[in-house]
């Protein structure tokens, strides 16, 4: 687990890695500060942080994912889906039976937030429901994945 400062400094500057998918300054600063307070793991390599899942456990059964982003030039390497294997190992001890996760949906077209849901999907989470939770511009798709203690 990360210390609060390391999270926010990794968020931050994976962040800036990948203008495609922060590009409302607000929020990555709303989510830079939240990885302070949650548990946050980082991919380390060479010293650097490459990778950052953060999640927060707001009911005793489910784990949300809260922020979670691979520096561009490390996607597709399995650092993601290291991460979040690490992170569901993580809340299952903490009796996590379910992990949620809130995305933009491909209704919305985004071929980057395509890949994203592609991903969460590829791992195990299938949509819940789809929400217009920041607004008529955005229509965001929650996910869900029932967690194994195995």
């Amino acid at each position: 687990m990360l210390h609060a400062n390391d999270a926010e400094k990794a968020c931050r500057e994976i962040t800036l890695s990948l203008p495609e998918y922060f590009g409302i300054q607000e929020a990555n600063d709303r989510y830079a500060e939240g990885v302070r307070n949650r548990p946050t793991f980082g991919a380390m390599l060479s010293n650097i942080c490459v990778g950052l899942i953060s999640c927060e456990i707001p009911f005793p059964n489910n784990a949300i994912i809260y922020w979670m982003a691979v520096r561009k030039e490390y996607h597709c390497q399995g650092i993601g889906q290291a991460l979040l294997k690490y992170a569901e190992a993580y809340c299952v001890k903490k009796k996590c039976t379910s992990m949620t996760v809130e995305t933009l949906s491909p209704a919305e077209k985004d071929p980057n937030y395509r890949k994203t849901y592609d991903f969460y999907e590829k791992n195990g989470f299938v949509p819940l429901f789809e929400l217009n939770t920041y607004g008529p511009d955005f229509k965001m798709v929650y996910l869900y994945k029932q967690l194994s203690s195995n």
